[in-house]
C-alpha cells in the first residue's frame, strides 16, 4: 500500500501514464504540414538549379571585358595598336610594331601560349557559352583594336577606323543572352 500511495503524492496516476514501451510519434496533421512545406520549397528552389545559362553568360563577358582590358592596357604601356579578332566562338589578340608589319599573335602571360580564347570549349570551362558573329562599324570588320592612347578602333585588314558609336559583342548560353558594349573614345567597356 505505501507504494500506492506514493506514486499518487508525486501525481502519476496509473490509469493516465502511458506504458513503458510506447513511444511518442507525430501526428498525421504535423506529417502532412512538412511535406506541404518541402513541397513549396522544392517548387521554388528545383527551377533555379536547373539550369544556370545567366551564370555562364555573365561568366563568358567578364571575359570577353577582361580581354578588352587587358588588350587597351598593353596598347597604352606598349604605346603601339592592340587588336582583338573575332572569328566564330573565338578571338585572338594581335598585335605589331608598325602599322606596315603583319600581325602577330601575343602571347598569354600566365600560359605562354598564343592569347586565343575559344568559347564553347568544355576545356577552358565555356561549355555551352557562344559568340554571336560580330560585325564593328557595319563593313563587315571582325577586328576590334585599340590605339597607344586606348582609342577603341574597328580594322578590316587595311584600314583602322575610330568608333563612331559604340562596338556590340554578344555572349550568349542557352536563352540567356548579354551584350558587351565597347564606347567610342574611351573604350569603356560595360554589359548590358
Amino acid at each position: 500500500m505505501l507504494t500506492i500511495h506514493n506514486n499518487a503524492a508525486r501525481g502519476h496516476a496509473g490509469a493516465a501514464r502511458a506504458p513503458r514501451g510506447a513511444c511518442r510519434a507525430f501526428t498525421l496533421v504535423e506529417i502532412l504540414c512538412v511535406v506541404v512545406i518541402l513541397g513549396i520549397a522544392s517548387a521554388i528552389i528545383i527551377p533555379q538549379m536547373g539550369s544556370r545559362d545567366d551564370l555562364r553568360a555573365a561568366a563568358g563577358a567578364r571575359l570577353v571585358i577582361s580581354d578588352l582590358m587587358y588588350a587597351q592596357n598593353l596598347a597604352i604601356s606598349r604605346q603601339r595598336k592592340h587588336y582583338i579578332q573575332f572569328v566564330g566562338n573565338q578571338y585572338t589578340m594581335l598585335s605589331r610594331n608598325l602599322d606596315t608589319d603583319p600581325l602577330l599573335v601575343v602571347t598569354h602571360p600566365v600560359s605562354k601560349n598564343p592569347y586565343v580564347t575559344t568559347f564553347n570549349d568544355r576545356t577552358a570551362g565555356l561549355d555551352g557559352v557562344t559568340l554571336d558573329p560580330v560585325n564593328f562599324g557595319g563593313g563587315g570588320a571582325t577586328i576590334l583594336g585599340f590605339d597607344d592612347l586606348g582609342e577603341p578602333f574597328y580594322y578590316n585588314g587595311a584600314v583602322a577606323t575610330p568608333l563612331t558609336a559604340p562596338a556590340t559583342i554578344v555572349v550568349r548560353s542557352g536563352n540567356h543572352s548579354l551584350t558587351v558594349s565597347i564606347e567610342p573614345f574611351t573604350g569603356d567597356a560595360s554589359v548590358n
